[in-house]
């Protein structure tokens, strides 16, 4: 998901018309310089005759970092014109990310609307990589409102039946689910397609594709609402290198997809009995001093304008 992570997607091959094509992607070596599961150039999968997207008239940007960009000058990239960032807060189990300590807290107190991903490694323990990503988070700040889902960054089979990568990728989500009450946004590409089928296609999309003006669909979607458009990307306030992404929306479509403030409980009703008692006109309760009793509910917070169209189909 990151310029020189692990991973990281090789290659997105061109395509056989302006809105059909094959595509293709590969895995490269992991953290710490071990041995990749997916040897380079070696691909899980390839999908012809493929769906191809284009972005919708308005559209925002953000990009996705890990350890690998260093200390980002959160305040710049804002500045800069971005609008929300992904950052990683592990590779699996055994690479837990050195910055998301400092990048999930930095993000919010930038502006940025912020979400966190997890490198899935399916040949791991499932619930080690939630317990990580999870204490991880709570250490941090925790998941507030105005925050993403977090998200499965789903691009390794790990050499398993894609039964099995389905079937713990799906562990995975409900896991999360269970745990912090979202559902998850799913990251993934083209070249997956043989592996993860329609499993997934009731997931907002994360879609990677890059050197393309509008990208190659996964089996099981039409449409995505996010796009890593490219991994050499310049943004002022990160060093050297980053992955840029769109959003196909405005800024209202885009809040619409984070976390909610949890819901004000009903007043307790008033019974006849030992607890209360219920007056002829219920519309008014009067207390002891003759004051009238009740609750203020408060509006929603104002809507804010959609951000200027712009065209990432070049």
């Amino acid at each position: 998901m990151l310029a020189f992570r692990a991973a990281k997607w090789v290659s997105i091959a061109g395509f056989l018309t302006a809105c059909a094509g094959v595509a293709t992607g590969c895995s490269s070596t992991t953290d710490g310089g071990a041995t990749a599961e997916d040897p380079m150039n070696e691909c899980l999968g390839t999908t012809s005759s493929a769906l191809k997207t284009c972005a919708g008239p308005t559209t925002l940007r953000g990009i996705d970092v890990s350890y690998y960009q260093g200390n980002v000058d959160w305040a710049k990239v804002k500045a800069a014109g971005q609008t929300f960032a992904f950052v990683r807060v592990s590779d699996g189990i055994d690479y837990p990310d050195s910055k998301f300590a400092q990048n999930w807290p930095g993000t919010k107190q930038a502006g940025l609307v912020r979400g966190l991903y997890q490198f899935f490694r399916p040949g791991k323990d499932v619930t080690a990589q939630v317990n990580l990503l999870v204490s991880k988070l709570d250490a941090a700040g925790g998941l507030q409102p105005g925050d993403l889902p977090p998200v499965l960054d789903l691009e390794s089979a790990g050499g398993l039946p894609a039964a099995t990568v389905v079937a713990r990728a799906k562990a995975w989500i409900a896991q999360i689910e269970d745990k912090l009450g979202v559902k998850p946004i799913v990251y993934t590409a083209a070249f997956m397609s043989n592996i993860i089928g329609n499993h997934f296609a009731d997931y907002v999309l994360w879609v990677a594709n890059y050197q393309t003006t509008c990208p190659t669909m996964p089996s099981g979607w039409t449409d995505w609402q996010f796009w890593q458009d490219s991994d050499k990307g310049k943004v002022d306030g990160v060093t050297g290198a980053v992955d840029t992404n769109f959003f196909n929306g405005g800024l209202l479509k885009l809040k619409a997809l984070t976390v909610k403030e949890p819901k004000a409980p009903a007043p307790p009703s008033v019974i006849d009995g030992a607890e209360g008692i219920l007056a002829e006109d219920t519309s008014l309760l009067i207390g002891e001093e003759g004051e009238e009793q009740g609750a203020t509910i408060g509006s929603g917070t104002p809507k804010e304008p959609q951000a200027a169209p712009s065209d990432p189909c070049r």
